[in-house]
């Protein structure tokens, strides 16, 4: 690991808290939904009009970073994710707060993510962003890990409000290390032809990939309930997962930040790709559930890894992080939000859940497109871009 970025140790500790909260939200949200009777398709909708109302709302975080900051607009960003959880506790069907839900939900993403991402990217150093990520990866796996077993365990003992208001407390927490990372300027104000000209658009691909490939998890969350129908049991096999990441995450970091980043991102692509067919039309007992577990922790340490070296890289590179990233969580948008549709799409015609994985492929090209370019002629460790 790599501690000697005080700014960047700093916003991993953050992570490491906020996505503990984070973790549950995504493991539980779509779960606590078919508790309350609402069908899957319109859980997949609901996702879907999240990342419509993201795009077209994503210009308000944009103009709030360059106003008032990256720092203190990803602790407004993080004041105001806490209350998705009040708001998902109210919502108990097809209803004014569902739609409320869905509009408060890409308020939350687009506060938060934008700001995030371009501090991080900012605040890191090229040379070193592999030890860097490995060093965020490993706090938030640490922190994050035990959120699906406790909130299986409280939903069990005490129900869904229980959990949610724990979650939105430790929220809140994630907000202190930020008070004393140094604040960094987003960059001069660009005017958003000027962007569209001379921003590069490589974020955009490579994030409407991984919106794509986000429909592997939250489709395989679902099933996984399924399989297994009992919160505890189900919780614990997602902790399991997220247990056996860390030491990983770590030597990866190591040996991208050598040059390996070419090899690391085609091993992790291949191994996903793998475990998306397997869980789609294989994966039905409780062995091969567990079997699976552990090699895509192996595959997603090996792509998470490549992937956020290189995202950051590229967008410090970029003649503008912050509008690079704007563009970045667009092209999320639109992967993500395509995908949904899809998913709902096909399951109302009669399509099986599980295999409704398989439409997250096509995200595993995007990814690899642009990866595969940037780590054939960029060394992680070549001289720094002083441009911002």
């Amino acid at each position: 690991m790599d501690f000697s970025n005080k700014t960047i140790n700093l916003l991993a500790l953050h992570s490491g808290i906020q996505r503990f909260s984070g973790n549950i939200f995504n493991t539980f949200s779509a779960v606590y939904f078919l508790s309350i009777g609402i069908s899957f398709p319109i859980i997949a909708m609901t996702w879907a009009g999240d990342c419509i109302l993201r795009g077209i709302l994503r210009p308000l975080s944009l103009l709030l970073s360059e106003k008032i900051g990256l720092k203190r607009a990803l602790i407004f960003g993080v004041f105001v994710g806490s209350g998705i959880f009040l708001v998902i506790s109210k919502v108990n069907g097809v209803n004014s707060w569902l739609y409320f839900y869905i509009f408060y939900l890409a308020i939350c993403d687009i506060t938060y993510w934008l700001p995030f991402h371009s501090y991080y990217a900012i605040a890191g150093d090229n040379s070193s962003r592999g030890k860097q990520v490995a060093t965020m990866i490993g706090f938030i796996t640490i922190l994050q890990m035990t959120a699906p077993l406790i909130g299986g365990i409280l939903i069990t003992k005490l129900g869904f409000l229980s959990l949610y208001i724990a979650a939105m407390i430790i929220m809140l927490l994630s907000i202190f290390p930020l008070f004393f990372a140094r604040d960094i300027k987003p960059g001069k104000p660009i005017h958003f032809k000027n962007a569209i000209k001379t921003i590069d658009k490589r974020g955009m691909v490579l994030q409407a990939g991984a919106g794509i490939l986000s429909i592997h998890s939250f489709v395989w969350t679902i099933v996984l309930y399924y399989l297994v129908r009992n919160y505890v049991t189900f919780g614990g096999l997602v902790t399991f997962e997220l247990f056996i990441t860390v030491a990983l995450a770590i030597l990866l970091g190591y040996l991208i930040d050598k040059g390996n980043g070419k090899r690391i991102i085609s091993i992790g692509l291949i191994i996903t790709g793998i475990v998306i067919i397997s869980r789609a039309f294989f994966i039905t007992t409780m062995p091969s559930i567990i079997i699976i577990d552990i090699i895509l922790a192996f595959g997603t340490m090996f792509y998470s890894s490549s992937f956020e070296v290189g995202l950051y890289n590229i967008a410090k590179q970029s003649e503008n992080t912050l509008w690079f990233n704007f563009f970045g969580e667009l092209g999320w948008d639109i992967g993500a939000g395509l995908s949904f549709v899809l998913v709902a799409g096909f399951f109302t015609l009669g399509v099986p859940l599980r295999y409704l994985i398989v439409f997250s492929l096509p995200g595993l090209f995007a990814v690899y497109y642009v990866l595969n370019q940037f780590y054939l002629t960029n060394q992680v460790g070549k001289k720094e871009n002083y441009l911002k």
